[in-house]
């Protein structure tokens, strides 16, 4: 779900934090008016209702019937796209981009590994995994350089109650400000992500 922000909007004074503000969630939205025939848009009434959007949703493409799924363990961000790929110990892995200036590029490698042919058990593969932010040691004027993925975990590096995250939950829906903390590399608009063809 890219650019959720600009369907929130209040005639009201919101009270917007910074986490608010690191979203674009601004009492003024894009022009779309949806606060003003749906209250549950209306910041200043219902200020936590944006954390429900800026997921990744799957849907089964074979199956009309299928329930769409918000895959909340790849986190909460402007996703532009999702890349996956199947790594070669099995784990499923899919490559995420920030879509806003000063974001970052993700990575999320699942906890269960992928069973070819067996669609009921890689279902849920994309619900328990971990998420990383990506940070890249390339120096200025080089093409390549090396880099490393940090893990985005309760608990670790300072993803803690002290600093502002109660838990795993909170780390994912504030996954900006996690990545952050952990001193990821700010990218100019991260849209497509893609897998080179013969690594992974």
């Amino acid at each position: 779900e890219e650019n959720f922000n600009g369907y929130f909007g209040s005639e009201g004074k919101p009270a917007l934090d910074k986490r608010a503000a690191r979203y674009g969630l601004a009492a003024e939205d894009a022009g779309f008016g949806w606060h003003k025939f749906d209250e549950r848009f209306d910041l200043a009434k219902h200020p936590q209702e944006p954390h429900r959007f800026g997921w990744v949703v799957e849907i089964d493409p074979q199956d009309p019937a299928s329930t769409p799924k918000k895959r909340t363990a790849l986190g909460r961000f402007k996703h532009e796209n999702a890349a996956f790929t199947v790594n070669k110990d099995g784990r499923a892995v899919v490559y995420l981009g920030d879509d806003e200036r000063g974001e970052h590029i993700y990575r999320f490698v699942s906890k269960n590994r992928v069973a070819p042919g067996n669609d009921p058990a890689n279902r849920d593969l994309l619900d328990e995994g971990t998420l990383s932010v990506a940070r890249f040691e390339a120096r200025e004027g080089e093409l390549k350089g090396t880099g490393q993925w940090l893990p985005l975990v309760h608990g670790q590096h300072g993803l803690t109650r002290e600093n502002g995250f109660a838990d795993q939950g909170e780390v994912l829906i504030f996954a900006r400000e996690a990545a952050t903390r952990l001193g990821a590399t700010t990218m100019d608009r991260p849209e497509w992500v893609a897998v080179h063809p013969h690594r992974s």
